[in-house]
């Protein structure tokens, strides 16, 4: 069984549930749209990472990428922010410098088992840890882990 599939091409697909939410490029930003046409989600691009909106374009996530890491908050300030790295072979999920989870991890793998989740097309990348964030609503989750690899994170 399949919970989700991710498509990233021309633009990004993702369906889950019988849902399916497209993702076009549009002046800066990716807004994510449900078959109905109706605009669920904006990405909003920046020179060091990109914002994830809701319909109304109000802030859910601010994503910041770092040679070496990802930081990812629920608000402007990066305050409580949880940060995603590769240390030792292992993806570590940090909040406020404690470990909340990691992940064995090797680049050449098919897929990966992430919170009895199998993750595929994801090797060498950081995105699986976005799965470990409770907070993260279903297609959030997704839509995040779809940006980061189309970043090359």
């Amino acid at each position: 069984m399949t919970l989700a599939e991710v498509t990233i091409s021309e633009s990004i697909s993702v369906s889950s549930n019988n849902k399916t939410l497209t993702g076009v490029f549009k002046k800066e930003k990716r807004k994510y749209y449900a078959s109905s046409n109706q605009m669920e989600y904006a990405v909003k691009f920046s020179d060091d990472g990109f914002k994830l909106r809701d319909h109304n374009e109000e802030l859910l996530w601010k994503v910041k990428l770092y040679p070496d890491k990802i930081k990812l908050a629920n608000n402007e300030e990066m305050s409580g922010a949880y940060e995603i790295k590769l240390r030792e072979g292992k993806i570590k999920l940090e909040r406020n410098e404690s470990l909340v989870s990691e992940l064995r991890t090797d680049e050449n793998a098919a897929s990966q088992v992430v919170d009895n989740l199998t993750v595929e097309g994801c090797g060498g990348s950081l995105a699986p840890a976005i799965l470990l964030i409770k907070e993260l609503k279903e297609f959030e989750k997704y839509i995040l882990m779809a940006e980061l690899r189309a970043t090359g994170k």
